[in-house]
């Protein structure tokens, strides 16, 4: 039984079907962990604890993936991933403590009639377990065989993911620091916000494309960037940057700094 477990998990990468056996063990984990923060979720009563499974999924996906194909690539990806995924669950954990729960959530759930808990299960908790697998493809990617061409990726790469992890870590602190003063002016424009408006969200993204081109050293590891492709799609269009500006923009001191500084891509301010 054992060394039938052990041939499925451990398998070739130059194989197509190893490729589709890795990311089907992938989909299984990340519904297990879905459910199990679900179940969490629902005993705290707080649809937003999904927000501390998003950074912790990733982990997952890349110690299994590393664990499957062992590589200075997958090794790589999975330390990377996993200082980030770790980090943004304990800043958003922290964040949270003693707050009440996102209004985002009560947004979403208002129109829904009945089987509340249910309907979170599926609209909210695997829905962003099948965003964390499209995401993260990436990971996948850098699994498949060695382009030794291709090697200086990895390490380009990872000068990416680090500027981007130092931009992340950086604002949030500056965030919480402004959000902790009493006495705050209406809009934080000082350190990194007075460079862009959203520069967590650059950071962010500047991690995922680094790991998106991190896989580029694998065969065919282009396939890797739909993940960078699709959160960049979501933090500037749809559920990142929008609802911030729509929400913020009601304040006249924040339509100044609208027109004054750029909205993502850290870049002086317009005189």
């Amino acid at each position: 039984m054992y060394h039938h477990i052990k041939d499925f998990y451990y398998c070739d990468p130059s194989n197509t079907t190893s490729v589709l056996k890795l990311a089907a063990i992938n989909v299984a984990l990340v519904a297990i962990f879905m459910t199990i923060f679900y179940l969490i979720a629902y005993l705290r009563k707080r649809i937003d604890t999904v927000d501390i499974a998003w950074g912790l999924g990733f982990i997952v996906i890349a110690i299994a993936t590393m664990l499957h194909r062992p590589s200075t690539s997958t090794h790589v990806v999975a330390l990377l991933v996993s200082i980030w995924g770790f980090r943004l669950a304990a800043h958003i954990a922290l964040r949270s403590r003693g707050k009440k729960e996102d209004p985002r959530y009560k947004e979403i759930a208002k129109n829904w009639k009945g089987n509340y808990w249910l309907r979170a299960y599926f609209s909210i908790f695997l829905t962003q377990g099948l965003l964390m697998l499209i995401v993260g493809a990436p990971i996948l990617a850098a699994s498949g065989p060695a382009n030794y061409d291709l090697e200086a990726m990895i390490y380009f790469g990872a000068a990416i993911w680090v500027s981007g992890f130092a931009i992340e870590a950086y604002a949030d602190q500056q965030l919480t620091q402004y959000l902790k003063n009493k006495k705050r002016p209406k809009v934080l424009k000082t350190g990194l916000w007075k460079y862009s408006r959203h520069p967590n969200y650059f950071g962010e993204l500047l991690q995922w494309w680094g790991i998106g081109v991190i896989a580029l050293s694998a065969e065919r590891g282009y396939f890797g960037l739909i993940g960078p492709l699709l959160i960049s799609f979501l933090i500037i269009f749809v559920s990142g940057i929008p609802p911030i500006e729509k929400r913020r923009a009601k304040d006249s001191a924040y339509r100044q700094y609208q027109k004054t500084t750029s909205p993502l891509v850290l870049w002086p301010p317009k005189k």
